[in-house]
């Protein structure tokens, strides 16, 4: 509100772009280095595939996608691997092409 509607006539307010603190970055890259060092990951390697298994079966009661994630997000898997298991049954979507 007052950045695409409402603008005040006379009224510039300029809107700067976010730039994360480089040393922020690099702290919280040290922090998931140290997650995934400590870990156990058999058992997030075991939550990821229970995932991808539920993943891959057809829709019905037994592929409610929510507990297998939680399972995985309790291990300390990370969003990114959590969506790679999912990519990988899935695959990437990729808008259809119109011209």
């Amino acid at each position: 509100v007052g950045v695409n509607k409402y603008q005040v006539p006379g009224e510039e307010r300029p809107v700067g772009i976010f730039r994360p603190d480089p040393e922020t970055y690099r702290t919280q890259v040290q922090r998931l280095d140290q997650i995934r060092r400590e870990r156990d990951n058999a058992a997030v390697a075991a939550a990821l595939a229970n995932l991808q298994a539920v993943a891959a079966t057809p829709a019905g009661p037994d592929a409610n996608l929510m507990l297998p994630i939680l399972a995985a997000v309790r291990v300390y898997a990370t969003l990114g691997e959590i969506c790679g298991a999912l990519r990988a049954v899935w695959g990437e979507y990729e808008p259809p092409v119109v011209i």
